[in-house]
């Protein structure tokens, strides 16, 4: 049997299995089963932004090397699009702390990887977009309240 894959989009599903595998084997069952409950919360959803509630056990479990996890998985799969087959080279970065944001992580390609203000504008960017979420979520709240009803208890 011949081990060299030819076609990129057979090359790129068996890397993607082959690391979700290796995933499988190495990581405790519990995380295993989260990180694969997030990425199919994340696929069905389109792909993008998603607000995932988890109880205690699930976010002690959510830690920042399986966050980390789901970052690299999701460049494996944007990889399976055809002429997007770059994106299983893109690289985990850590962009630090803002204000709103605590311990951000994003997937870039090398290039923004390298380059530390690109990585300062993206954790600043997360930033703004969490401040105006929680202005968001008060007003939404104080209008919950003054309606009568109570705003949703975020277990974060």
């Amino acid at each position: 049997m011949d081990d060299e894959v030819d076609d990129p989009a057979e090359f790129a599903k068996q890397r993607l299995s082959l690391y979700v595998e290796s995933l499988r084997i190495r990581m405790p069952e519990a995380q295993y089963e989260l990180l694969r409950d997030v990425l199919k919360l994340w696929a069905e959803n389109g792909g993008g932004t998603i607000k995932i509630h988890m109880d205690d056990e699930e976010r002690a479990l959510f830690t920042p090397e399986v966050q980390r996890e789901v970052l690299v998985i999701m460049g494996l799969m944007g990889a399976l699009a055809s002429g997007h087959e770059d994106r299983a080279d893109h690289v985990v970065v850590d962009l630090g702390d803002g204000a709103h944001v605590k311990g951000a992580q994003t997937l870039v390609p090398p290039d923004t990887a390298a380059d530390p203000e690109r990585l300062a504008a993206m954790r600043d960017s997360l930033d703004r977009k969490a401040a105006e979420r929680s202005r968001d979520q008060a007003e939404l709240d104080a209008i919950a309240r003054a309606s009568g009803m109570l705003p949703e208890e975020d277990p974060e």
